[in-house]
């Protein structure tokens, strides 16, 4: 009964504590969606937030935090590009990413490429079907949605370009952060949170 009790207890604070963590995370998608030049930061921002919670609690917690604050996000703000891109890919990328460094480095790699490949080709064919109403060519998708209506072809592959330069650097970024969660805040941020 008393380990019952215990267990409980253990499990409504971790719950408490993720959803302290989720009100940050949509906090900063807010952010995102007023000021619109850091749609991108704000993204990405929120989904750094999470990581304590996927390294102290495991991915159940991370993978319910992230569906909370992606939902929240997605319902608070739906025109923001920060929360549908939270929502699309940086949201649940640290825990994807846990296990594709598993993979050797290259074949990892491939499929963290191909993994942004599908959300690009995701959010071509929403562009396609729902702003462009299904008219016109994949071709005229490409030009307006990562370009501009007058602007030549190579801006919107200037565009693409700058999407995978980015996704690296989150990457990167995540590998940084970890490092320095391991050698300089993991006791102090366990020790809050009590795992």
């Amino acid at each position: 009964m008393g380990q019952n009790r215990h267990s409980a207890r253990k499990t409504t604070r971790r719950v408490a504590t993720c959803g302290v963590f989720c009100a940050l995370a949509v906090v900063m998608l807010g952010l995102g969606a007023v000021i619109e030049v850091l749609d991108i930061t704000a993204s990405a921002a929120a989904a750094l937030i999470l990581l304590p919670v996927l390294l102290c609690y495991g991915g159940k917690f991370a993978w319910l935090s992230y569906a909370v604050t992606a939902t929240l996000g997605v319902l608070l703000m739906p025109h923001s590009l920060a929360a549908w891109m939270y929502a699309g890919l940086t949201g649940f990328y640290p825990m994807v990413k846990r296990g594709l460094d598993k993979l050797p480095r290259l074949l990892g790699w491939a499929v963290k490429l191909l993994l942004l490949t599908a959300v690009l080709l995701l959010y071509l064919a929403v562009f396609y079907f729902i702003l462009l109403g299904g008219e016109g060519s994949f071709t005229d998708a490409f030009l307006k949605g990562f370009g501009e209506a007058d602007s030549p072809p190579v801006m919107a592959w200037a565009v693409v370009g700058l999407s995978v330069f980015t996704f690296v650097l989150f990457d990167l970024l995540i590998d940084r952060l970890l490092v320095l969660y391991y050698v300089k805040w993991q006791k102090r941020v366990e020790r809050w949170m009590k795992p």
